[in-house]
Order: C-alpha cells, then structure tokens, then sequence
C-alpha cells in the first residue's frame, strides 16, 4: 500500500471541507454559485472514499440544508436571524460526511 498517497488524499479532502465550511461562514453574493460549489466540493471530497455508499444520506442531508440555507438567505437576506440554526445544521452534517469519508 502506497501510504503517501493516502496521507495526500487525507490532505485534500481536509482542505475541501475547509472550504465547505468557509462555503457555509460566508454571505454569498450568488446562492446559486453556492449551491453549484458546494455539491462539486462534496462531490470531489468523497470521490475515493471507500464509505461511498454510507455517505449519501449524509451528503443528502448536508445540500438539503445547505440549499434551504440559501433559499433563505435570497428571500430574506443574509441578515435573517434563523441563518444561525441552518448554519449549524450544514455543519453538523458536513461532519458526519467529513467523518466518514475520511475514515478508512
């Protein structure tokens, strides 16, 4: 088994849930644009995972709130209140794709 290769593939998906959180943090100045960068970032952090198919209700669950998150935030402006619930939501299911795709 190649161990650098993995310890790579540990590097990236740590640095594309980073980015998926800063995805969450941030006032978005399209919620499209989000939408579209989020799914290719989960899309990309669970490619090679061998928890492939334990992940989906996860990731699911994860664009589900994210998409509503943004829902609200073009209805309501990204001052809304309730943002601070979904937020912790996206990030509480990022964690359960984040922790199962990074384990082995």
């Amino acid at each position: 088994m190649n161990m650098i290769a993995n310890i790579r593939g540990v590097d990236a998906r740590e640095s594309i849930f980073s980015r998926l959180d800063g995805l969450i943090a941030r006032r978005p100045p399209s919620p499209d644009a989000a939408r579209i960068e989020a799914r290719q970032l989960v899309s990309m952090a669970i490619a090679d995972s061998c928890q492939a198919d334990s992940l989906w209700g996860a990731v699911d669950a994860f664009h589900a709130h994210f998409d509503f998150m943004m829902q609200t935030i073009e209805i309501n402006g990204a001052d809304d209140p309730s943002l601070k619930i979904l937020r912790k939501k996206c990030r509480f299911y990022l964690e359960e794709v984040e922790a199962l795709s990074l384990s082995y």
